[in-house]
């Protein structure tokens, strides 16, 4: 599928969403895992019914666990991934293109419920393939997207980020060891972006973004610095982190990323 996640001002960010085939595909993968898993656990409780241990309320606590906290838990651990979905590189969004919070994990999870469980996947199917992104009940009452991951955010033209002038302490202090090419492919497109959102949008869209990426480094925003600059010194230091880039720029030999 060729649509990317769209802001509210129906501007497309290149984060391509996945297709309603490979979504089943993923979807009948972690199925196959919650199979095994209440396979294994349904043992457990005829072990544990051996000892007088009431086999009805281990049965329900077994359907919970496979049904809400494995799914759920799962991806909220794997940052919006699932076996299924890190197998076929897929992974959970914002509508927004933010990565996905574990509020909109448990919507996604709950939902689940009925369009995936008691529907038989009948009703996320038909709703997924009528949709322009593929979004699913859950998608729709989460606000999220599932996109296709790229391998690298390297694959695409090099954009180098200087520190933003007079915010190099900044970057110096930020921490960017837990975020990964995923986490720097959302901000780098919204940076790249930027300039086709009016400047409501691209002040909600920053704020939102920098929110999650800094509960995702554990970093403290600084009251005095505007999120968008904040992204670009996140951008900066994961660079830096990875090293070479920046060294590139400074010969000519890659882009610049355009002044805001």
């Amino acid at each position: 599928m060729s649509a990317g996640v769209i802001t509210p001002e129906a501007v497309v960010l290149e984060l391509p969403t996945a297709g309603v085939a490979t979504r089943a595909f993923a979807r009948l993968v972690d199925l196959i895992v919650q199979a095994v898993v209440f396979a294994v656990l349904i043992n457990v409780v005829f072990l544990s019914t051996a000892v007088g241990v009431s086999a009805t309320l281990l049965g329900l606590l077994v359907g919970f666990v496979v049904l809400f906290v494995l799914p759920i838990g799962t991806e909220i651990l794997w940052r919006g991934r699932s076996l299924g979905k890190t197998i076929f590189g897929l992974r959970v969004v914002g509508r927004d293109g933010a990565p996905e919070v574990p509020r909109q994990a448990v919507i996604r999870g709950l939902v689940a419920l009925v369009d995936i469980y008691m529907s038989l996947g009948s009703l996320a199917l038909v709703t997924a393939m009528f949709s322009p992104v593929a979004q699913r009940p859950g998608d729709l009452s989460a606000g999220t997207v599932v996109i296709r991951v790229r391998s690298t955010s390297m694959s695409r033209t090099p954009i180098a980020f200087h520190p933003p002038r007079g915010h190099e302490a900044v970057v110096a202090s930020l921490d960017v060891g837990s975020l990964d090419d995923e986490d720097f492919s959302l901000i780098r497109e919204f940076l790249l972006r930027v300039g086709d959102l009016s400047p409501s949008a691209r002040h909600q869209l920053a704020a939102s973004l920098a929110e999650t990426t800094r509960r995702r480094i554990r970093h403290t925003l600084p009251g005095a610095v505007d999120p968008e600059v904040w992204l670009i010194c996140v951008a900066s230091a994961y660079q830096q982190r990875r090293g070479g880039l920046l060294a590139d720029a400074a010969l000519g030999l890659a882009p610049l990323a355009p002044r805001h």
